[in-house]
């Protein structure tokens, strides 16, 4: 990972000084290095105000001063459930993942795809630039495997593709079933234009993913207006990616094959939702699966956007916002949002602290501890 890093740091300068510079001043080696540092201190910064604002703002904007005194008549085994819930969850996407490499011809095991999957949630939550961290990590721990580095990016991106589509369908199928709810109009027009942006979208990536050639150009025009943002865009690189991502989808996302993934895709999905539903339980409330549906769809979707880590605040914000106007108290949406987000984003770092370290510690192709670089020790026959 370090290798690829440091190929960010500035270039080197030509053959021809400026007319300014100065022989005997010696070039400032670490100034590739500051940018790195200031960006981890600001993520810092960035999450501890977060969770600052969601433990400690969040709580007294929803009245919980006042209303906490009701945690005591929580039933607990409701909340050891929705702990339960997550975990399932995560097998499910753990095993949606191993599927899904299966299907490109890669084949690893089960514990190896959970151990890969809590790292990089781990990684990916909790470092600047997470998810393109977290796809290092995973890369990286496959490659030992002797899977190649684009094998994993494809399967990574097959896998968020198949995740999308079920949870697109999660939210259509709540918003359905809310139709008969009383609701205020506003809602019913803001949640409609968000439908039908979602559909839209979908029928747009399905479209493009049918045809390769539409795909790749789909892809260069989009490399070439990144591009303007991020000059080391490549237009071309992005096009022959586009094109064979879209001809993997045809071929290891349809049939059985795709029944099967998006089966588990929804299984991660569904118990993700089973355990916010539980915490709300647990407070002795029973907002109902179109209202809970519909939250967690938007507030997934929302978090789409990378603005915070793991969706950090964004999610917390849209769950509490829809379910108090489908008619949820407020102290008890955001006590029960709060004791969801604890087993949805804060529990599972535990176990991926553990994975991330198992994995560092693992030996390489080479029998080296990626931790160490010392030869690992020979396994007993």
């Amino acid at each position: 990972m370090a290798a690829h890093q440091s190929a960010g740091n500035p270039p080197h300068q030509s053959a021809g000084h400026p007319p300014d510079a100065r022989p005997d001043r010696a070039p400032p080696l670490h100034r590739g290095r500051r940018r790195p540092a200031v960006r981890w201190i600001a993520h810092g910064v960035l999450f501890v105000a977060l969770v600052a604002g969601l433990f400690g703002v969040l709580p007294r904007l929803g009245g919980l001063t006042h209303d906490a005194a009701g945690l005591r008549h929580a039933r607990p085994a409701f909340l050891v459930a929705a702990i339960v819930a997550q975990a399932l969850s995560l097998g499910c996407y753990a095993q949606l993942y191993r599927r899904v490499l299966a299907a490109l011809g890669a084949r690893v095991r089960f514990r190896l795809a959970a151990d890969v999957t809590l790292a990089t949630f781990f990684v990916s939550h909790l470092t600047p630039f997470g998810s393109a961290t977290g796809t290092l990590v995973n890369a990286s721990t496959l490659e030992t495997e002797g899977i190649a580095a684009t094998t994993t990016g494809e399967a990574i991106a097959l896998t968020s593709l198949t995740s999308t589509i079920a949870l697109i369908v999660l939210f259509g199928t709540g918003f359905a079933a809310t139709a008969g709810r009383h609701v205020s109009h506003e809602y019913l027009v803001i949640a409609g234009i968000a439908l039908f942006l979602v559909v839209a979208a979908l029928a747009v990536v399905l479209a493009v993913g049918a045809h390769p050639a539409v795909a790749g150009r789909a892809g260069r025009r989009a490399a070439s207006v990144a591009r303007h943002v991020r000059p080391s865009i490549d237009p071309a690189q992005a096009a022959q990616t586009a094109t064979r991502l879209a001809s993997l989808a045809r071929t290891a996302l349809t049939g059985r094959a795709f029944a099967v993934s998006f089966g588990l895709a929804s299984g991660d999905l569904l118990f993700d939702l089973l355990s916010l539903d539980l915490v709300f339980l647990a407070l002795r409330y029973q907002p109902g699966f179109g209202p809970l549906a519909v939250a967690y769809g938007a507030a997934n979707i929302a978090s789409a956007i990378p603005l915070t880590p793991g969706g950090l605040g964004v999610i917390e914000v849209t769950l509490v916002a829809i379910t108090v106007g489908f008619g949820t108290p407020r102290a008890t949406a955001v006590l029960a949002v709060l004791g969801y987000r604890i087993a949805n984003f804060w529990l599972p770092l535990i176990p991926g602290a553990v994975a991330y370290i198992r994995l560092r510690l693992r030996p390489d192709a080479d029998g080296n501890r990626k931790g160490k670089g010392k030869p690992a020790a020979s396994r007993a026959a």
